[in-house]
């Protein structure tokens, strides 16, 4: 078997017919894996490999390359029906999901790996070159296509709260499917940034009803985490002020509905929202 002239990396392995259904189709269970049909006779192939190498070292192992030379296996690449070189496959859940075909750049390689192997580096990676936007975009991007995997929306949520943006944090929480709002850490963070995104839009004056500060005190509740009681004020604030600030403490109450707290108080929120108040 003739050797690839490319880096080695971990996470870049040879195929062969021998190894390709437990390196390429087993391994696609777990994550995502690109498979580059190659041939050390054609040149095209030889200038995409040092580009798919570097793009694979930028993805820090998020993605598995395996190098297939059809010369040596060229049954296994008419079975798989590869006809044309250089292509890259990605296999998710042991199927052929994308491809790449010819002498791709390395921004439509990152495109392609992007779509599929999970976006919480390439996030990070543009908050610290000080994109924040570009990793907010990144997070949402991520989170549509894969609308199990939130964390990198969570990730940006923090990094644009740091960044003094809650508006933003939240505008993104929000725009989350509604499961994906409702889980552990995004549940937590998208009640503090409802109540805080609330504040925001208000002013700074002494409360000017009721209501009103039946809110704040909701408002100060959550910034030292406790939740119960600022579910009990904002139910207060409700049955005070049904159209307090346009529905905005019922609002508050649902983003609070899913985090853990006193039986009594699940109640009377349920009671509450099932009553449309």
């Amino acid at each position: 078997m003739m050797q690839r002239p490319a880096e080695v990396l971990p996470y870049v392995v040879d195929g062969t017919a021998e190894n390709f259904s437990r390196v390429v189709l087993e391994n696609s269970r777990r994550g995502p894996v690109a498979v580059n049909f190659w041939s050390p006779r054609a040149g095209p192939c030889l200038v995409l490999m040092p580009r798919l190498v570097r793009v694979t070292k930028e993805f820090g192992g998020r993605i598995l390359v395996v190098m297939l030379n059809t010369d040596d296996y060229g049954q296994l690449a008419a079975r798989l029906e590869v006809r044309a070189l250089p292509l890259v496959r990605v296999f998710r859940g042991g199927d052929m999901v994308d491809s790449l075909q010819g002498v791709s750049s390395e921004t439509d390689l990152r495109a392609l790996f992007g779509r599929h192997a999970p976006a919480s580096d390439a996030v990070l990676q543009a908050h610290l070159r000080g994109d924040t936007t570009q990793a907010a975009r990144l997070a949402a991007q991520s989170a549509l296509e894969r609308p199990g995997d939130t964390g990198a929306a969570l990730q940006v949520a923090r990094f644009l709260v740091l960044d003094k943006r809650p508006c933003e944090a939240f505008a993104l929480l929000d725009a989350l499917p509604p499961e994906g709002r409702s889980e552990g850490e995004i549940a937590s963070l998208h009640a503090h940034l409802t109540l805080i995104t609330a504040i925001a839009e208000g002013d700074d004056g002494p409360p000017v009803s009721d209501a009103d500060g039946l809110f704040r005190e909701a408002v100060t509740a959550v910034s030292h985490d406790d939740y119960e009681t600022a579910c009990a004020r904002l139910i207060a604030c409700v049955t005070c002020d049904p159209d307090y600030r346009q529905g905005l403490a019922l609002r508050a109450a649902r983003a609070l509905a899913a985090l853990p707290m006193a039986l009594e108080t699940r109640e009377r929120i349920d009671a509450l929202l099932a009553a449309g108040a």
